[in-house]
């Protein structure tokens, strides 16, 4: 962006809200010439401030929609998760590196006190083809 530029844009917006403000200078000679001049630089300025913050709006979305799709395949793996493993507990992971689903299953009845104290197995998988 040239140096005149952001100056020249800030001139037709002041003129602008001096006319907005005054409506009898849209008349005047010198006002008109200060658009004239200006308008180009200001076009130029509001084009670029635009396309920032549609950017910026786009980054925005791709985070929204890669979070929302994450949440979808944890659901999905947790659901597919529940239908091979009905007595275990299931909890989605949406936010680890890879979206993941923890299994645990409770220790068995006749496991000794050892394993009972540790509890039962738990699995966090990314997949559950290989668990069948």
């Amino acid at each position: 962006m040239a140096n005149n530029i952001p100056f020249n844009a800030l001139c037709y917006e002041i003129a602008s809200f001096a006319i907005r403000k005054w409506p009898s200078l849209a008349f005047n000679s010198w006002v008109k010439a200060l658009l004239a001049w200006c308008k180009p630089d200001w076009a130029q300025w509001k084009t670029e401030q635009t396309i920032k913050k549609v950017d910026e709006q786009a980054t925005d979305l791709v985070k929204q929609w890669e979070k929302e799709e994450r949440a979808l395949v944890a659901t999905k793996l947790a659901t597919k998760a529940q239908e091979l493993f009905p007595a275990a507990e299931i909890t989605p992971m949406p936010d680890a590196i890879v979206p993941s689903v923890m299994i645990v299953h409770e220790a068995p009845e006749g496991a000794s006190d050892g394993v009972k104290a540790l509890g039962g197995e738990l699995r966090i998988t990314w997949t559950l083809d290989d668990l069948k």
